[in-house]
């Protein structure tokens, strides 16, 4: 039998080395990301992994969450109702939040709303007396959570007070 002798000079040592480092940092980077990955989202079989009320909420970067009605219910001939509206906690920005007749009469606006929060009761401007108000307005506007509150996007949607 014949013997090989290999001769390594520090060069071809050096980029072997550098070789396995490039490897190691490519098959660690294919790997991070399915270790990290949250625990909250759903297995193979598209069931939740998790309880759903322990669920955090990714923040919303590119959009507006907003809460919609088709009808709400008030008691009448009563300023101060029971009712406060929620600004998703995924959302970035503040919301402020206006019930409107018909006629474009104001009968309440919320204070700024932050993520994650409601707003106090509702208190109307003037009881309503009993019946139903169709076409009523939700108006939603949105501001950035900076110093300025620069206005963002907002949306007015119809629904039917209902008032008992």
């Amino acid at each position: 039998m014949r013997q090989i002798k290999a001769n390594f000079t520090k060069k071809d040592i050096l980029i072997v080395g550098l070789a396995l480092i490039a490897v190691a940092a490519v098959i660690a980077a294919a790997i991070w990301p399915v270790t990290t990955r949250s625990k909250d989202k759903t297995d193979g079989a598209g069931q939740n992994a998790s309880n759903s009320s322990a669920q955090s909420a990714e923040k919303l970067t590119d959009s507006i969450e907003l809460p919609g009605y088709g009808e709400l219910s008030f008691k009448a001939g009563t300023e101060r109702q029971e009712v406060c509206l929620s600004n998703p906690e995924k959302n970035f920005c503040y919301i402020r939040a206006s019930l409107l007749l018909e006629d474009g009469t104001l009968l309440w606006t919320s204070e700024l709303i932050a993520p994650g929060e409601e707003s106090g009761p509702v208190v109307f401007s003037t009881p309503l007396s009993a019946g139903e108000y169709k076409d009523a307005v939700l108006k939603y506007e949105c501001f950035m959570m900076d110093e300025a509150l620069t206005p963002l996007n907002g949306v007015e949607t119809n629904l039917t007070l209902k008032v008992k």
